[in-house]
């Protein structure tokens, strides 16, 4: 059913009802209805909602909603990865591959919600002391 793939997908892309109904501009309770089935679903709102989740309309009628990465999430981990290779760039030995995966992961997901919640820039200076206690610490590789 329609409305249980709209709260699926919200809670995919790991919104609340708060900061769904902030972002569409919709109230919880209205929300609220539509994901419970009371309120019917405009293509307009319908398409509104696909969009605010990340998901493609045709993929919430069908049943087959996949959060995927929007080229701002792409760019974004784009330069994550930058900024940890080159702090890396003079550490030795090299940290192992799945410690380098772990911090971009974990900036990652700090920078997704910082520009989810505030829309801010990415800035790698909030992250130099986190590299520097990670890898320069000797967290061991």
């Amino acid at each position: 059913m329609l409305h249980d793939e709209l709260k699926k997908a919200r809670l995919d892309a790991g919104l609340t009802m708060e900061d769904a109904g902030r972002l569409l501009g919709l109230s919880q309770s209205t929300l609220s209805r539509i994901e419970a089935g009371d309120t019917g679903v405009s293509s307009q709102r319908l398409a509104d909602l696909a969009s605010a989740y990340g998901v493609s309309p045709s993929s919430l009628l069908d049943g087959s909603a996949v959060r995927s990465m929007s080229d701002s999430d792409i760019a974004r981990m784009g330069m994550v990865v930058e900024f940890i290779e080159e702090a890396l760039s003079d550490i030795t030995p090299r940290p192992a591959p799945h410690e380098v995966r772990d911090a971009v992961v974990t900036i990652f997901r700090q920078e997704t919600k910082l520009a989810w919640e505030t829309g801010a820039s990415f800035d790698p200076t909030r992250y130099q002391d986190f590299i520097a206690l990670l890898f320069k610490g000797g967290s061991g590789a």
